[in-house]
């Protein structure tokens, strides 16, 4: 009796196929000015080395590299570092209240706009939801655990992911309010806080005190190696999607929050996942301030009294209290943080459980955050008939230019074919991206992690890249708060 073959998954790069000959649209834009400058000098009478100048400067800018970067990406990201300190400055402080209050406190500029509010739900309470003003979304946040994924056999693995597709698939419809969902999983250092406690109550009756200091040693050794998962999935709908239909257009809002919500809780749990209840507003706000100092709570002498200030966060002492934003990380109160952008995923195809490793690698603070788009299906046709146009007339133009049609032009053209098989089989687009968070209480812990981080993310063939210049924005982004980044996805 032969074996069913075990299933692969395929991650497909980001279109880099550019508008032009593979060239992006800031380097056409630069070759041009400096074919017209070129241009512009010549007319003038200008020598030619002269007239020369303007274009030898664009083919440097738009082919050269600096820093292991190409020279035209340090444009946009100059300007963007600029523009970020004129407008939102680089360090941020809240004024401290005399006393905690229900009113919510002053966010920094990347959190502007944010504002957690109860909406009623069923007859147990409110659910927390997080209003973006700018956007006009509304976000909840349902804390969910699943089974030991990386012990179950192969196929049992295969129907946990065909039901986490199953779950997305039901919001890549025609009318849907749902604009994104994310799941982000915090990953720190667990300590063996409940071990230790004991040892602290028993010590007194301890005979053998060479033992108890041989286990506490174990306890020592051991607490690094062990990691908590707290795994979120965050459910955001815009009002931009309501459509127009009578009634008031905040109660529609509202209840189709929570219609999404309850179709979200139903394909969780279908997907062999254990939900609980959506985050309350409380819960909200203690999750925010767990992730903005994640290692506040690990084990040590001072654990216990931060553990149980968790407790007693209010809105007033629930976001941050000071921003500092640098080129490589941000610091947010008491902790460092640096963002990465997973700018490419695994090439070949993978196991299920390939990214497990990734997930487990102990002793390192880390967030990670993946934030997926259902596609409707008009969309994802008009996009692919769009990208076929345009890699069929780009390798028309190199051929006739005398260019080779390269490997990577050709699996570019096969991926979409592929998903426009896909698609009409029923299996509809979802457009993703990845952050992955290292925090750490110092600037050099957060170095050394972020080498360790960046290291695993090679062996496990993705490349993780700092998004350097806007990390105070990127952390805000990796947030279960429903800010999804605007760029950045993977279709």
């Amino acid at each position: 009796m032969s074996e069913t073959p075990a299933r692969s998954y395929r991650l497909e790069p980001l279109d880099q196929s550019g508008v032009f000959l593979g060239l992006g649209v800031l380097q056409c834009v630069v070759l041009g000015a400096g074919i017209l400058g070129a241009v512009l000098a010549i007319s003038a009478g200008a020598p030619v080395p002269v007239a020369a100048a303007p274009l030898l400067t664009a083919v440097a800018v738009a082919f050269g590299r600096i820093g292991g970067r190409a020279v035209w990406e340090w444009v946009p990201l100059l300007v963007e570092w600029s523009w970020a300190g004129c407008r939102r400055g680089r360090r941020w402080h809240a004024a401290l209240p005399l006393w905690p209050t229900v009113d919510p406190a002053p966010a920094p500029p990347c959190l502007d706009g944010l504002e957690i509010v109860p909406i009623d739900w069923r007859a147990t309470g409110d659910l927390g939801a997080v209003r973006d003003h700018q956007r006009s979304t509304l976000t909840v946040a349902v804390p969910v655990t699943g089974p030991e994924f990386v012990v179950q056999p192969a196929i049992e693995q295969e129907r946990l992911l065909a039901g986490w597709g199953d779950l997305l698939a039901q919001f890549a419809v025609e009318r849907s309010v749902v604009a994104h969902l994310a799941w982000s999983d915090l990953a720190r250092p667990a300590g063996l806080q409940e071990h230790t406690a004991w040892l602290e109550h028993h010590d007194r009756d301890t005979p053998h005190p060479e033992a108890e200091s041989s286990y506490r040693e174990l306890l020592r050794r051991g607490a690094d190696a062990t990691t908590s998962h707290e795994v979120v999935v965050t459910l955001t709908v815009a009002r931009d999607r309501l459509g127009r239909q009578g009634g008031d257009a905040e109660d529609r809002f509202s209840r189709a929050l929570v219609t999404s919500v309850e179709a979200l809780l139903r394909g969780l749990r279908a997907a062999g996942l254990t939900a609980a209840e959506p985050l309350d507003p409380r819960a909200l706000q203690r999750l925010v301030r767990l992730r903005i100092a994640p290692h506040a709570t690990k084990q040590g002498p001072l654990a216990g009294r931060l553990a149980d200030r968790l407790q007693h966060v209010v809105a007033s002492t629930a976001g941050p209290l000071a921003v500092e934003s640098r080129w490589h990380e941000v610091r947010v109160d008491s902790a460092w943080h640096r963002t990465w952008w997973i700018g490419s995923w695994p090439r070949l195809a993978v196991a299920p459980s390939w990214l497990e490793p990734f997930l487990a690698a102990g002793g390192i603070t880390r967030a990670m955050t993946v934030v997926l788009v259902p596609v409707p299906t008009h969309q994802s046709r008009r996009r692919i008939e769009r990208d076929l146009v345009k890699l069929d007339s780009d390798a028309t133009t190199r051929e006739e230019k005398g260019r080779r049609v390269d490997a990577r032009h050709r699996r570019a053209t096969q991926a979409i074919l592929d998903r426009e098989e896909e698609l009409v089989a029923g299996y509809p687009e979802v457009a993703y991206a990845g952050l992955v968070t290292v925090s750490a209480p110092s600037l050099e812990l957060l170095d050394e992690h972020g080498e360790i981080v960046e290291q695993l993310a090679r062996e496990h063939g993705m490349d993780i890249r700092v998004l350097d210049a806007r990390q105070d924005v990127a952390w805000a982004a990796a947030l279960p708060l429903g800010l999804a980044p605007s760029t950045l996805f993977t279709s």
